[in-house]
């Protein structure tokens, strides 16, 4: 069983600075490092002694080992601050497990990471993509390249990009959701000077209210029950971006405490007296109208003024349709790497489909849609029975259009079924196919079909050979 945690540990971390296990009262039986060069926990004079003698001002409650031995649960990636018996210091990233032994805890495993001022991995041994998951940044960055387009509108909401990304301004997004707004401020981070910092990205509508102030600002320990040192996004993104999205779904009294702290640049931990300098690039974004979202009261005038210093509006798919083919081809690339498929792409009728859709979910929902496709894909094509039923006929009465409109738009009649729809434009593409080429064998080459099955849909459609 001891194993089993061990390599649980070693998936979590490519490397750990200590590993410490403990028996079930709490008294240290075994602990390691991995360099005893960094200021990690010394293996002399440990073993043997328990762990809150150890560490003398931590308690049952703040211990995670004891924690996950009365709960049984695993903590992974809480960060503490501890202080041994040798009057040292440190932040740490813990991850703790208990150790079962015939279905009874008889004690914990612990491994740690030695965190440095700016809360990342002294370590540096450990993988890029493991710091860039401690800031919030996840494997990549997006960039300008992963913005997809030939549409005049959207380069030159790319040129924006590149010339505000080499200043400090803060910079407001606006656009509707899946327009892409996190690639549009991951880009921002990426051409800046800031690119070896954090970008740490926040939903400011994901976190309820309450939450909210702490996840932020971070908290003092003993500042409310449970409560930690804990650094909070502002801390975490310093030196790098901070992305707030959705910002005005944010309280008017916590976006007051926001805007002090991008003015100044200075933050203070819920529970604490001392302000802590920031270095923080602030990029936010919201999906309606700025004037709507003021007059309705949802934000600040001041703090619009302070986070709309320089304004970046995204345009809707509909209003930029000769992407939808670019962006299709994209994913279809991009979802054939991921499954190992070789799909050609969309039939010709599918991609009418797409082509007169309105597409209110914007990149977000056509990415969703290929996706779909690849799902329920039958051969290497994705034909119209393999795209969402809700794209063939959109409701009435809104920005779409109803099924009629839709039928008109394709030359069909109101009240054909899908199968009428697709058997139609089959009958269509095969008499072009037939009049373009000199014999059925030609035909049925160019189709990508047999000759015995453009045989049968000929005799089926009672179209004369050539």
């Amino acid at each position: 069983m001891l194993g089993s945690w061990l390599k649980q540990l070693s998936n979590i971390y490519d490397s750990v600075d200590s590993i410490m296990i403990t028996n079930r009262q709490g008294v240290i039986e075994y602990t390691a490092l991995t360099d005893i060069e960094k200021n990690a926990v010394s293996n002399e004079g440990y073993t043997g002694h328990h762990l809150l003698d150890v560490y003398p001002e931590l308690t049952r409650e703040e211990s995670t080992i004891f924690r996950v031995m009365e709960t049984g649960k695993p903590v992974v990636d809480e960060v503490q601050t501890v202080t041994d018996m040798n009057g040292m210091t440190m932040t740490i990233s813990c991850s703790t497990y208990p150790i079962e032994m015939g279905g009874q805890i008889i004690g914990a495993v612990e491994g740690t990471i030695i965190l440095d001022a700016e809360g990342m991995p002294m370590n540096k041994g450990i993988k890029k993509r493991d710091r860039d998951k401690a800031s919030g940044s996840g494997d990549r960055l997006y960039c300008l390249d992963d913005m997809i387009t030939a549409d005049p509108a959207m380069m030159k909401v790319k040129e924006q990009i590149l010339k505000v990304a080499e200043n400090h301004s803060p910079v407001m997004l606006i656009g509707d959701t899946g327009t892409g707004k996190e690639v549009a401020a991951q880009s921002i981070h990426s051409h800046s000077h800031r690119s070896g910092g954090p970008f740490v990205s926040q939903n400011c509508s994901a976190i309820p209210m309450g939450l909210l102030e702490s996840t932020l600002f971070g908290t003092a320990k003993g500042s409310y029950t449970g409560a930690e040192n804990r650094k909070g996004l502002f801390e975490l993104a310093d030196g790098g971006t901070l992305f707030l999205d959705e910002l005005n779904s944010m309280e008017i009294g916590l976006q007051g405490k926001i805007l002090k702290a991008v003015e100044e640049q200075k933050i203070r931990r819920i529970g604490e007296e001392k302000e802590r300098k920031i270095d923080v690039r602030m990029i936010s974004a919201v999906n309606r109208d700025t004037k709507d979202i003021l007059d309705a009261g949802e934000m600040r005038r001041d703090l619009y003024y302070r986070m709309g210093v320089v304004e970046i509006r995204l345009p809707q798919l509909q209003e930029r349709k000769a992407d939808i083919p670019l962006l299709i081809n994209h994913y279809v690339d991009f979802y054939n790497g991921e499954y190992g498929t070789d799909i050609k792409g969309y039939s010709e009728l599918a991609q009418k489909v797409l082509l007169s859709y309105s597409w209110p979910g914007n990149v977000r929902e056509l990415r969703n849609v290929v996706e779909y496709g690849f799902n329920m894909a039958q051969g290497d094509e994705i034909t119209i029975k393999e795209i969402p039923q809700n794209l063939l006929y959109e409701k009435k009465g809104s920005v779409k259009k109803d099924k009629a409109a839709v039928s008109r738009s394709m030359g069909y009649e109101e009240d054909m079924s899908l199968t009428e729809m697709v058997e139609r434009f089959e009958k269509d593409i095969i008499c072009n196919a037939m009049d373009s080429t000199s014999n059925v064998a030609e035909a049925a080459e160019k189709l990508r079909i047999s000759r015995q099955a453009l045989t049968y849909k000929l005799n089926k459609y009672g179209l004369r050979k050539k």
